[in-house]
């Protein structure tokens, strides 16, 4: 092989190296800035389960109230229906505890709605932190390939120019 040759493979070698870690870069930052994307989807779907899960405790808690007024009435007509006075302090008592109980059961179901939608909108947090997390990796990504390509054509260089100051400078021999 003749050492024009080697100096022009050499060359060659260093701009293939240079380019090829700029694409390395650059789909590096590719896969970084999808998986992001998708992090900010899924965030936007948390949000919204968050939501959905609030509107559907309110519905559930709206409907136990009726199931409570509705109880509470029935008991008020067993009571009547008794004969004895539904104003007896001891009847007026099972009343106020039923009552006491039914708004404990709304009460839970609100809770539990919050606490799903909660546990949503910590799920989109942590997605919007991943997304962030990612598109940080993308842009290292784009400035480490840049950076390798400066290194690989620097390599190069320098092999080039060792090879070159040997074909051109005459051996000591």
């Amino acid at each position: 092989m003749g050492p024009e040759l080697m100096l022009g493979m050499t060359a060659v070698s260093g701009i293939m190296g240079a380019v090829g870690k700029i694409q390395e870069g650059k789909s590096a930052a590719a896969a970084a800035n999808y998986t992001a994307q998708v992090a900010r989807n899924n965030a936007q779907i948390a949000a919204q389960n968050a939501e959905y899960s609030q509107q559907a405790g309110e519905v559930a808690a709206q409907g136990q109230d009726m199931k409570n007024r509705a109880a509470l009435g029935a008991i008020e007509a067993s009571q009547s229906a008794s004969g004895l006075s539904v104003d007896s302090p001891s009847l007026v008592d099972i009343r106020e505890g039923s009552a006491q109980i039914y708004r404990l059961d709304t009460a839970n179901i609100m809770q539990n709605a919050s606490l799903r939608a909660r546990s949503y909108m910590t799920s989109a947090q942590n997605y919007e932190a991943e997304a962030g997390l990612q598109e940080a990796k993308a842009k290292d990504a784009s400035s480490a390939g840049m950076l390798g390509a400066f290194g690989s054509l620097l390599t190069s260089g320098t092999s080039f120019a060792e090879k070159w100051n040997k074909y051109t400078l005459p051996s000591k021999v």
